[in-house]
């Protein structure tokens, strides 16, 4: 939809709003691998994912307000879908330069740290299944930077897609429909 004022269209609005949601995601990622070394960020970490609907609730209002209010539920969820992959695209540059360039172990140490609370918690430290995931991981089997941002950008299109929908319907422009009798 284009505002008659300025001309712009849903696209370029996503892009514009996609800053600052790519801002927000770029500073959830570096609290949250930030927190592996500094306990008191996992609580600000948590803090940031929870709050991902609110910030996207906001910018979805600050889209319809825009558009004075003519926007109904596709508009909004499309806006959405395209909010997050162009945040996605912003944050996933900052992810690749810091899985390849910053802290090219950080996948892996993650990984052995999940294997290593897997085994913990399942109490079988000599577990068949346990054994061929640490062996396939010294093999070279974490996920490169590359395809570990790629990943992300899908994921995050796809639940963003899911949580705009959702939001999408709540915000939607509720019509009211007068039956009159004569």
């Amino acid at each position: 939809m284009q505002d008659g004022n300025n001309g712009k269209t849903i696209v370029r609005y996503a892009m514009e709003y996609g800053i600052y949601f790519g801002l927000f995601l770029i500073v959830k990622f570096l609290i949250t691998t930030q927190s592996t070394k500094f306990i008191a960020l996992n609580v600000l970490a948590e803090i940031l994912f929870v709050s991902i609907p609110f910030v996207l609730y906001y910018l979805m209002k600050m889209y319809r307000n825009k558009e004075k209010g003519r926007v109904g539920f596709v508009h909004l969820w499309t806006f959405g879908i395209f909010l997050f992959f162009f945040a996605s695209l912003l944050s996933g540059l900052v992810q690749y330069v810091f899985y390849q360039y910053i802290d090219p172990l950080y996948l892996e140490k993650q990984i052995a740290a999940l294997l290593d609370m897997l085994a913990m918690l399942s109490n079988q430290q000599g577990s068949e299944f346990l054994q061929m995931m640490r062996e396939g991981l010294e093999k070279g089997g974490a996920p490169t930077a590359i395809e570990m941002v790629y990943q992300t950008i899908l994921s995050n299109v796809f639940f963003g897609s899911l949580l705009s929908m959702l939001l999408a319907w709540i915000m939607r422009s509720r019509k009211l429909k007068i039956n009159t009798l004569r």
